[in-house]
């Protein structure tokens, strides 16, 4: 059973890099800002992450996961429709970017820390391959190699989102549709 301490102190935490990431980029954020907003001390911070970047990380990724998750869950399912499944889980994806939209906006330009940027493509990356490991023999069209093709990708899908949160306003919807779009139809 996890203590209701470690609990509490990992929310308050999580609460706070969100809060602070939201308005200014991650590379501002100190160890301190961290700790004075979460109501904790230094030593408990470091007992949770290395710095508010990774701190950050921790908070996305179990999110990220989980769209990759149920997404090829619904993908095992017989007689599931590709091309739906592939609209609707980077439609979770843009629900994910639209949820932390002044954080992802502040922290993917961010050149001081990249980790945001890093952990981002690292994670598109790596439900890309295996997206294309779980394809059917013979989708990958000859001379594609699919750690390459999952890298394009991922780093094609991280710049879209910035491109769309640096862009001229526009909707939720236009992010989904141009990302939709821009895949390729073997890939769905």
């Amino acid at each position: 059973m996890v203590d209701a301490r470690i609990v509490q102190t990992t929310r308050s935490l999580h609460s706070a890099i969100v809060e602070l990431a939201s308005r200014q980029p991650v590379s501002t954020i100190t160890v301190a800002d961290v700790t004075r907003a979460a109501g904790i001390n230094r030593a408990t911070f470091y007992s949770h992450a290395t710095s508010p970047g990774s701190l950050l990380t921790d908070v996305l990724t179990p999110e990220l996961d989980a769209i990759r998750d149920e997404d090829a869950r619904l993908r095992s399912e017989p007689g599931s429709d590709p091309e739906a499944l592939t609209r609707l889980a980077v439609e979770r994806v843009v629900d994910h970017v639209v949820r932390y939209r002044e954080m992802y906006r502040l922290a993917l330009p961010d050149r001081l820390d990249a980790s945001i940027h890093h952990a981002l493509a690292a994670h598109f990356e790596a439900t890309s391959l295996q997206h294309v490991d779980d394809l059917p023999e013979g989708a990958v069209p000859s001379g594609v190699a699919p750690h390459i093709a999952a890298g394009f990708f991922a780093h094609a899908l991280v710049g879209a989102i910035e491109a769309w949160l640096r862009g001229k306003r526009t909707s939720r919807k236009t992010l989904l549709d141009t990302i939709t779009a821009m895949i390729p139809s073997w890939w769905r």
